[in-house]
């Protein structure tokens, strides 16, 4: 009689309630196995055509989606090891000039909804660090895609400012090609844990009983 249950949420939008993202046109991205965005909006967004939705956040509302590119697609080609050798062998200030799609395999569902997208990932260069520089970039453009549509749609007011959560957030020279993509600041999250995000939500649920 005296355990209360709260209702849960999804790991990405857990990640923003624990980032502590309070000011519209803030974002976060979640940067694991597949990419998710979320912004508060003032405007409640939602497009089937799209893949975006929209959760209500305390005033306001946590529009985005979902892309199907991500770190699973990093990890089917190097090693962890592999990645940060790589990394550091990239020159951000000199683009690569490859246009990819990175993806598992076909279908996509944000920025673009289409399930019979295929995946490309060719030219493929010879120096894998070129490779990957190339597909870092190209999901830099996908997120940058992904909150111009949103803004689009009439998510009200565009994007200032992405943090950052999931594995990819301590990619330094990822987050300065997401930065130049996207064209705000773009920061890792001081508190990035979805679990962390989950136990707020909790802690909010009892409070409002009390």
């Amino acid at each position: 009689q005296s355990c209360m249950v709260a209702g849960g949420t999804t790991d990405s939008i857990a990640a923003f309630v624990a980032a502590g993202v309070t000011e519209p046109g803030q974002a976060v991205t979640s940067l694991g196995s597949t990419m998710a965005v979320k912004l508060l909006s003032t405007t409640r967004v939602d497009d089937a055509a799209y893949g975006v939705y929209s959760h209500r956040l305390g005033n306001g509302w946590l529009v985005g989606g979902a892309s199907n590119t991500g770190g699973a697609v990093l990890r089917a080609h190097f090693t962890d090891e592999q990645l940060a050798q790589l990394t550091e062998r990239i020159d951000a200030g000199k683009p690569s000039g490859l246009h990819y799609y990175p993806l598992l395999k076909p279908g996509e569902r944000f920025p673009v909804n289409d399930p019979a997208m295929q995946p490309c990932l060719t030219p493929r260069p010879q120096d894998d660090a070129v490779f990957l520089q190339g597909m870092l970039e190209s999901m830099s453009r996908i997120e940058a895609d992904a909150y111009r549509l949103l803004y689009k749609l009439g998510a009200r007011p565009a994007v200032s400012e992405v943090q950052t959560a999931g594995g990819g957030a301590i990619n330094n020279k990822w987050t300065a090609m997401r930065q130049a993509a996207i064209g705000v600041p773009v920061v890792r999250a001081t508190i990035g844990d979805a679990s962390y995000g989950a136990a707020l939500l909790a802690r909010q649920a009892i409070s409002r009983v009390k």
